[in-house]
């Protein structure tokens, strides 16, 4: 028994790691989130809080990150489906989270 608990452990290891990358990746980077925003996003929306958007068809991101019972999820539902007004936007998995993890920073608690 006490020689499986080396390859045992190792195992953990790995999977704990491999988990914690996966759980940054979903959760983005806010920071980052906001540079892109910056280059995709602020053309139309009002991206920092306090700020008005410069098409008043594009709704604040301070507005969306209100939203009651607004999510990751929902955010990236939303940023992965066409609308009628907004330029089909291709983004990668983790630009899309850093967007997303942006929004949600701006919640007000």
């Amino acid at each position: 028994m006490d020689e499986m608990r080396g390859p045992i452990l190792a195992a953990f290891i790995v999977i704990a790691f491999a988990s914690a990358s996966a759980r940054a990746q979903e959760n983005g980077d806010a920071r980052r989130g906001l540079r892109l925003a910056q280059d995709a996003c602020a053309t139309c929306h009002a991206i920092r809080a306090g700020q008005r958007s410069p098409d008043i068809r594009a709704p604040a991101f301070a507005a969306i990150a209100a939203v009651s019972g607004m999510t990751a999820m929902a955010l990236q539902a939303a940023l992965l489906t066409p609308h009628r007004d907004m330029p089909n936007l291709i983004l990668p998995p983790d630009e899309r989270a850093d967007i997303v993890a942006y929004i949600l920073s701006l919640k007000t608690k």
